[in-house]
């Protein structure tokens, strides 16, 4: 019985041995992103790209909206649309349709794409241009100084310059070769070194609503904002092993839509794992740029008439020269030299990121005052010398400053922040940011505080105290917070504040010295 027992217990296993395995599920197939708003919504951009053939569109959408304790009027072509930091214009509370609040609105194509008879290269591309959801209006700083040339400043909505000026291609717009190896080589209108590193390093990731580095370009740009974009640049990068180095040289000038006559750069960087069980990414950025442009605008006052029969009224009168337009601007010029120190350290949930920035900007090589043509197709208007006393009274401005800096301009900006990933969907960051000039006043005028009145359109007059020149010392700084919540994967909800002050001699002509201000809005990526 024991041997016929072990007899069938092994029969019984061998059947069972010989029985079908029951067949492995197929894994669910992927769903179809485009079956659905909400399975695109809740794809990734590198998961349900609109590509075909080795190109691929794109486009992202931010749209919100913000108070200003001390705010100017919206202005369509300006990229950031409305003031989060304090600006010269900015006055009174208001409530403002806030675009691009932590990214650019931007619509583009980007390529990459095998060279078949070149093995392990690809050949790649890209062209993006910025706009603002709420106008339509292409990005265009200088139209925004255009359309407030010659207004007092209590009537003037948010301006300023920028290297994008209504380009159809006014953020990139490139083409390159690609190596694993050898690195990228990209020919065209491409990001200065400089802006790169401010993208990867500043803790808000340079948003115009929460960091004073996104809100002014004139940070990356050490001095010029028009500097954060070549036209017509050549741009390397490679990589190898936890190293990583760029260059990038500008060749051409204004003619060719430039913002500087020659621009050189270099970044040496690496990527450091496992200090402290966390990354550490640190770069240097070193800059150099001849004759850059700063364009600015002409701003007229407002008086109570004392005589007439409209005496007692207030009345405006432009600021514009007479026999020019509104669509001539003046240039201050000026040769800047810098210096980023970029790091940023990711442990779990926590990434710690800053730098320090320093610059010094010094007369330009050249005076250029026969004018130019800057961007956008504005113009800067020859400066007639003359020593004529009755040609020098009809054409007394000089359009084309080349003496600003006859005492150098140094400025330093330390910045630091954190970020906190709650989950996987919520993250929660804070940043501090810090500017100081030196004192360059080189006129026989010394620094002083003095009163300075500005009569609005109703007829009210705002006195202030502040200092008699801008190259007086001064400092300025930003303190912000902010949560994003990414309830699908293309889609942030995002709320936050920045506070911001400015003293001294960058405060020189500002109707206000303090912004607070708070902004809630939503990006869409497709």
């Amino acid at each position: 019985m024991g041997i016929f027992a072990i007899g069938i217990a092994l029969a019984s296993g061998a059947n069972a041995a010989d029985l079908p395995t029951k067949k492995q599920e197929a894994p669910a197939a992927p769903q179809n992103c485009f079956s659905s708003l909400w399975a695109y919504l809740n794809s990734s951009v590198a998961d349900c790209p609109l590509s075909y053939a080795g190109i691929t569109a794109y486009a992202t959408i931010d749209v919100g909206l913000g108070y200003s304790s001390n705010g100017a009027p919206a202005s369509g072509p300006y990229s950031n649309s409305v003031y989060s930091f304090v600006g010269k214009q900015s006055y009174g509370a208001k409530w403002l349709w806030t675009p691009n609040g932590i990214n650019q609105s931007v619509v583009g194509i980007n390529m990459k794409e095998a060279i078949p008879w070149l093995p392990g290269w690809s050949l790649v591309g890209a062209v993006e241009m910025g706009f603002n959801p709420y106008t339509g209006d292409i990005v265009n700083g200088p139209r925004s100084l255009v359309q407030n040339n010659g207004l007092p400043l209590v009537l003037q909505s948010a301006n300023s310059d920028s290297s994008r000026a209504g380009q159809f291609d006014n953020s990139v717009g490139y083409l390159g070769i690609s190596n694993r190896t050898f690195g990228t080589l990209t020919v065209g209108r491409v990001t200065s070194l400089t802006l790169d590193g401010v993208i990867a390093y500043d803790p808000m990731g340079g948003s115009y609503a929460f960091s004073a580095l996104g809100y002014s370009g004139s940070y990356a740009g050490f001095g010029d904002t028009e500097t954060n974009r070549a036209n017509t640049g050549v741009k390397y990068r490679v990589a190898y092993e936890n190293f990583h180095g760029g260059a990038l040289v500008q060749w051409g000038g204004y003619n060719q839509g430039n913002g500087t006559t020659g621009l050189y750069q270099g970044d040496i960087g690496a990527d450091v794992e496992n200090v402290f069980g966390g990354l550490l990414s640190v770069d240097i950025v070193g800059s150099y740029a001849q004759n850059a442009v700063s364009l600015s605008n002409f701003t007229g006052t407002c008086s109570t008439l004392t005589k007439g029969p409209l005496a007692g009224q207030t009345g405006c009168t432009s600021g514009i020269p007479e026999f020019y337009g509104p669509d001539d601007l003046k240039a201050t010029l000026s040769n800047n030299s810098g210096l980023m120190l970029l790091a940023k350290y990711k442990w779990g949930p926590v990434t710690l990121s800053g730098g320090w920035m320093w610059w010094q900007q010094a007369n330009p090589s050249d005076e250029f005052l026969n004018g130019f043509e800057t961007l956008g197709g504005y113009s800067v208007p020859a400066t007639i010398v003359t020593t004529n006393k009755a040609i020098a009274k009809l054409f007394p401005t000089a359009w084309t400053n080349f003496t600003a800096y006859n005492k150098a301009r140094v400025v330093n900006v330390p910045f630091i922040g954190a970020k906190y990933a709650v989950n996987s969907q919520i993250d929660v960051t804070g940043a501090f940011y810090y500017e100081n000039q030196n004192n360059y006043n080189s006129s026989t005028t010394p620094c002083a505080y003095a009163k300075t009145s500005f009569v609005q359109a109703n007829g009210n007059v705002l006195n202030v105290i502040r200092e008699n020149s801008s190259a007086c010392a001064g400092t300025q700084y930003a303190l912000s917070a902010m949560i994003d919540y990414r309830p699908l994967k293309r889609v942030d909800l995002y709320a936050g504040v920045m506070f911001s002050n400015v003293y001294g001699g960058l405060a020189n002509g500002f109707l206000a010295t303090q912004n607070i201000a708070p902004t809630a809005g939503l990006r869409v990526k497709f």
